[in-house]
């Protein structure tokens, strides 16, 4: 893996340097539009959007921390950072994609709460309980993490067809035991959760928009169906979250998997990391085309932004 890291072609260079620089800059600019259409919408601040606001910052905090390590190697073609500074990326590379995975998960569960069980949502998923959510599935995969390195059991270990220091282990039989639980804790359980609520709430949407069809023009129910359709609109985007999780996850954690049974091609391991950090990019993209409150929301903050730069602009011509 180094050798074929070190001796790729020019063309190779800059064409596993460039798809890193994208995904980089796709995913820094549509997270921090995330962040700021939040901050500026107060209205959008309801208990979900506290989990989105969560994931874009953890795949911000991804982007600005450890995606330039990576591209450097692609570019450098090897180590460049050394151990010391390869552990600690490592950690927080690991640390940011187990906490943002079941993130994703903490907003499947809001939503099924929130569109088939409202009466509880509405008892429980208040601001207090969802900030301790978010807090206490970080806390757990720090402690995880952590616990797993303060052990002495495994440690980071530079990863040539991957970029980057990736947590491993020295025995063989260890590294199996562990890439499986892994498997199963992080990837297998948040993604079961994930499907369950997601299909659940799109069979409910199915539901609703039929019997919307077929309503009555009683007042009454008109006003009930429209306080429901507005619930259930956000969580149109859940299921293009969901589906952009099991695309961007299922080949990476795959080929990590069976990885530790045999070689696999460079090739391989190096679109397992595109696709793994492609979800980081694609998030804030799928949260703007099927979330359509956030997208107006959106469209009125940055198109009134570029209007009044337009304006400046003129009115700075027409002084000068």
């Amino acid at each position: 893996m180094a050798l074929g890291l070190a001796n790729r072609s020019s063309v190779q260079v800059f064409i596993e340097t460039t798809i890193l620089i994208f995904i980089a800059v796709t995913a820094l600019v549509g997270n921090f539009c995330v962040l700021y259409v939040f901050l500026k919408s107060p209205n959008l601040r309801q208990t979900t959007s506290y989990y989105h606001i969560a994931l874009a910052i953890s795949s911000a905090a991804l982007t600005i921390l450890v995606l330039p390590t990576a591209i450097g190697t692609a570019a450098i073609g090897g180590d460049y950072i050394g151990n010391q500074a390869g552990q600690v990326i490592g950690f927080i590379f690991t640390a940011l994609i187990l906490g943002s995975l079941y993130t994703i998960s903490l907003i499947s569960i809001n939503r099924f709460f929130c569109v088939t069980k409202p009466l509880a949502y509405r008892k429980y998923f208040k601001y207090k309980f969802t900030i301790l959510t978010i807090c206490g599935i970080w806390i757990f995969c720090l402690l995880f993490i952590t616990g797993v390195y303060v052990s002495g059991k495994g440690t980071f270990r530079f990863y040539p067809g991957r970029f980057l220091y990736l947590l491993s282990f020295e025995d063989l039989t260890t590294e199996k035991i562990f890439r499986a639980v892994f498997q199963v804790v992080f990837i297998i359980f948040p993604m079961c959760a994930s499907i369950f609520c997601s299909s659940k709430v799109y069979r409910i949407v199915k539901n609703h928009n039929v019997r919307v069809a077929f309503s009555s023009n009683n007042e009454a129910t008109r006003n009930t169906i429209q306080i429901s359709r507005k619930e259930i609109r956000i969580t149109k985007s859940l299921v293009a979250l969901v589906s952009g999780f099991i695309f961007c996850w299922m080949p990476c954690t795959t080929i990590f998997h069976i990885a530790v049974y045999m070689n696999i091609p460079r090739e391989v391991e190096v679109y397992s990391m595109y696709t793994a950090l492609s979800s980081f990019a694609v998030n804030p993209i799928l949260l703007n085309m099927f979330n359509r409150p956030f997208r107006m929301q959106f469209e009125n903050i940055f198109f009134t932004l570029k209007a009044r730069n337009e304006i400046g602009v003129q009115q700075g011509m027409t002084n000068g």
